[in-house]
């Protein structure tokens, strides 16, 4: 009995829906293939559903068909599937696609097939807020034998494991991979877009632990700008977008100004939606933190608002609520903001460590504005305990001379 039969049969006797069975891992769309038996699971399926189940591993592996070493149509349409799945957003099943077509691959030895698929399982769990997940497919990647031991692979991997790393506060880590990312980088072109991406990791890694000198080393030293021929227009506006966060972040506004309003002009909806919205969401909260209220600003929430309903998860659109929360506070419109702030607060869990943190700052300046010091200074206060806990001491210490002040 092939094993799509014999999962339905014990996820009914456990009492089980597929959606229970997939337990927010895998959806069911993917259940349902693997029950009809349309694919086949994975390793890590296996342990998962015999997990769920509580059933012994082996005895899920007894029910599966292993893919033919040499069955390159079943690889091909595999790959189609998690390809098509990433093109119509579907994250959760894009990543179950992937992991299912790297199998595949990985059994055939197709290094390049194997790496395309477990780099898209790695991106759409990143876009699922999956960072454990992901992190563990980065680091087998890194420690496979199929891994090609190029210089440009290795740093995007070990870019990617940064901004996880990043994105989970532990920037101690995030620095070090960032570091290892442009080394392994550093042979490359000046303008190879491995060589700029690690850079442009590296600043995000310096400017969130608060080393904003260094930061600022690095991106002033980036060889790209608008009149290079060479260059794409896309890494140019990574570059001034880059730059120009590094410029909000050190009060150098104006600088911020320019290099924002270059990569607006360069990041095009119909070249890039999904970066586009990204983009916008990111300028309005950094010049929001650098104390910028202007058109600009209004013009990026919008922007974002309209690109995030139709391409952002849940985490990107709350992270966009809580800059319209703080906008709210910086125009003294409190009761928008208590209530923008208050739907951020009720999915904290979906933040990742920046948005976390910046959403006990807005809670601080928002009981600031209402006269409330000591619910004011308790919010800084947790902000400055999580970026202490990260090793962002220089941005705890700026936090704690706040609460300082406001209960001096």
């Amino acid at each position: 009995m092939r094993f799509g039969e014999m999962l339905r049969q014990a996820r009914i006797a456990k009492g089980l829906t597929q959606a229970e069975l997939g337990a927010g891992l895998y959806s069911i769309h993917y259940i349902s293939l693997l029950e009809r038996g349309q694919r086949q699971p994975t390793p890590e399926m296996v342990q998962h559903f015999a997990s769920r189940l509580g059933m012994d591993v082996q005895t899920l592996n007894w029910w599966v068909e292993p893919p033919s070493a040499d069955d390159q149509p079943a690889l091909t349409i595999a790959m189609f599937a998690a390809n098509y799945a990433r093109d119509m957003q579907d994250d959760a099943l894009a990543a179950s696609e992937a992991e299912y077509a790297a199998c595949i691959a990985h059994e055939q030895r197709n290094a390049p097939a194997w790496w395309d698929m477990s780099m898209l399982q790695a991106q759409s769990l990143i876009a699922l807020r999956r960072l454990e997940d992901a992190e563990n497919v980065l680091q087998r990647m890194a420690n496979s034998s199929l891994m090609v031991a190029t210089a440009e692979l290795r740093s995007v991997v070990e870019g990617l494991l940064s901004t996880i790393a990043r994105n989970t506060g532990r920037l101690r880590e995030a620095l070090d991979l960032a570091r290892r990312a442009v080394a392994s980088a550093v042979d490359l072109p000046d303008h190879a877009p491995a060589r700029l991406q690690a850079a442009f990791i590296l600043i995000a890694a310096l400017s969130v632990k608060g080393d904003l000198d260094e930061a600022w080393d690095v991106a002033t030293s980036l060889t790209i700008s608008e009149d290079a021929p060479a260059v794409p227009s896309l890494l140019i506006a990574r570059g001034a977008w880059a730059i120009g966060n590094v410029a909000f972040r050190r009060g150098e506004v104006e600088i911020g100004r320019e290099q924002h309003a270059l990569a607006a002009r360069l990041l095009l909806p119909q070249t890039d939606f999904e970066l586009w919205a990204d983009f916008h969401m990111s300028s309005a909260s950094l010049k929001l933190q650098a104390g910028v209220i202007d058109d600009s600003v209004r013009e990026s929430i919008s922007n974002a608002d309209v690109g995030l309903k139709l391409v952002g998860t849940q985490g990107q659109r709350l992270e966009l609520t809580l800059a319209k929360a703080r906008f709210a506070i910086m125009t003294a419109d409190l009761v928008s903001a208590e209530e923008l702030l208050r739907t951020v607060v009720g999915h904290r869990e979906l933040l990742g460590f920046e948005a976390a943190t910046e959403l006990e700052d807005s809670l601080g300046q928002y009981y600031a504005a209402k006269g409330s010091s000591t619910q004011a200074a308790h919010h800084l206060t947790q902000a400055a305990q999580l970026y202490s806990e990260a090793g962002a001491d220089e941005k705890a210490r700026e936090l704690m001379d706040q609460v300082r002040a406001l209960t001096a």
